[in-house]
């Protein structure tokens, strides 16, 4: 009997184990699919599409990441099309392309989990890879390195130059980089016996054109050093003087001025990041200017915040995370803000739709309590929810704007939002 039992528990695992290589190999062949052109280039065809960095492309790749799992690469491409996202032809087919390989390489991913029982990096995944590539590939970031053991073969990589390194240990692999970074230079820094991850950090600020020390990357001790004589005279000198008042008022003063700068560089952070997320979707920023001025956080009716929201593109606004949970629907969130207005104080709160991508800044974000986000969001219904009164008999009912999200991007611990 026992024997019985062990033979079907084998056999068992060997279909597990057969099903599983399976699934990897096809998501394999549809990913190579994706990399090769269907048919040989006839004379005088174009190389691949260049996708564009601007708020359609944006909208709809945010819009194909939400579609369903199991939706194959013709679906994706008639949904597209039916979205109604100003697109030419070619560039959603890219698009379309694009999300076909971020898929397969997920699920290439899973299935390479499911047989070795053991949970793949985040970093070394099949999709950070690819963004990792996609990135020296934009001339954002200087090198790009695929593990020594991963079979992984990105796409876009057809332009940049290639070096193994072998014998770094964790940092051997495959390097993926830009003409400006040469190889001597990259075995250099992955072979280092010492740091090699500071010496692929300092290659990598001398690409940016920052001449850094490595000692300065890894915020060395020896800096400290060198400045402790310099603090020991100051202390010295300010003990044994007869101005010690005068220079305790010179440092609070400076002290305060520091602060006051400080404060104003933040504010003009905060409003560089708000002009930002407005412009790379094209989002309306004064949604606010059309809400009646007198009363607004009272008199303000369902119709009027419609009218304000709905615009059939996206607008931009202020608020606090109240919680992120999932709706439901494969892989994406809903995000529920709580509506910081520059001027109004009502009561509103969002609730939207949110791709993986977006969610994960959340949910990475480590400052939580009372972080200001500033977010663009295209609003599709607003509902104003009835609440029972307060101990006191204060109204309770609020204002619920659904949509989708588009972008969000912390704007520190604030009172207020930035002004225009």
């Amino acid at each position: 009997m026992k024997s019985e039992i062990s033979r079907h528990i084998l056999a068992e695992e060997a279909e597990v184990a057969r099903r599983s290589e399976i699934v990897a190999e096809t998501a394999k062949a549809e990913r190579e699919e994706t990399l090769q052109p269907s048919r040989p280039a006839k004379e005088g065809e174009t190389g691949p599409v260049e996708i564009p960095d601007s708020a359609p492309v944006r909208m709809a790749r945010q819009f194909l990441q939400m579609l369903p799992s199991d939706a194959t690469a013709e679906t994706m491409e008639k949904a597209a099309g039916a979205r109604g996202i100003l697109l030419s032809t070619p560039v959603r087919k890219a698009l379309v392309q694009e999300e076909a390989r971020r898929r397969a390489n997920r699920q290439e991913d899973q299935a390479q989990a499911g047989m070795t029982a053991q949970t793949i990096p985040a970093e070394q995944t099949r999709e950070a890879l690819q963004v990792w590539v996609d990135g020296v590939a934009k001339g954002e970031k200087p090198y790009a390195r695929v593990p020594k053991d991963s079979d992984f073969v990105p796409a876009n990589a057809e332009k940049l130059e290639r070096t193994k390194v072998v014998g770094a240990g964790k940092f051997s692999g495959t390097y993926y980089h830009s003409e400006e970074v040469s190889g001597a230079d990259i075995r250099k820094a992955a072979r280092d016996k010492h740091k090699p991850q500071s010496a692929l950090n300092a290659l990598e600020a001398k690409w940016k054109g920052v001449e850094v020390p490595v000692e300065l990357v890894e915020q060395s001790r020896s800096v400290l050093r060198q400045r402790a004589p310099q603090l020991l005279t100051l202390l010295l000198i300010a003990a044994g003087t007869s101005t010690w008042l005068y220079q305790s008022h010179e440092v609070k003063r400076r002290a305060a001025e520091a602060a006051e700068a400080a404060a104003a560089a933040r504010e003009v952070q905060a409003r560089l990041v708000v002009a930002r997320v407005r412009n790379a979707w094209n989002a309306a920023d004064d949604w606010e200017d059309a809400l009646p001025s007198e009363n607004a956080a009272f008199a303000t009716y369902t119709i009027e915040l419609e009218n304000a929201l709905i615009k059939g593109r996206p607008i931009v606004a202020f608020g606090l995370v109240d919680d992120v949970r999932k709706p439901g629907e494969q892989d994406n969130s809903t995000v529920l803000f709580q509506d910081i207005g520059r001027t109004k104080g009502m009561d509103l709160r969002f609730a939207l739709l949110s791709a993986p991508a977006t969610t994960k800044g959340f949910l990475d974000h480590k400052d939580r309590s009372s972080n200001m986000f500033v977010f663009a969001a295209t609003i599709t219904s607003v509902e104003k929810v009835a609440m029972p009164p307060d101990s006191n008999g204060n109204d309770q009912d609020y204002f619920l704007a659904h949509g989708i999200l588009h972008e969000a991007q912390s704007i520190g611990f604030r009172d207020q939002p930035p002004k225009k």
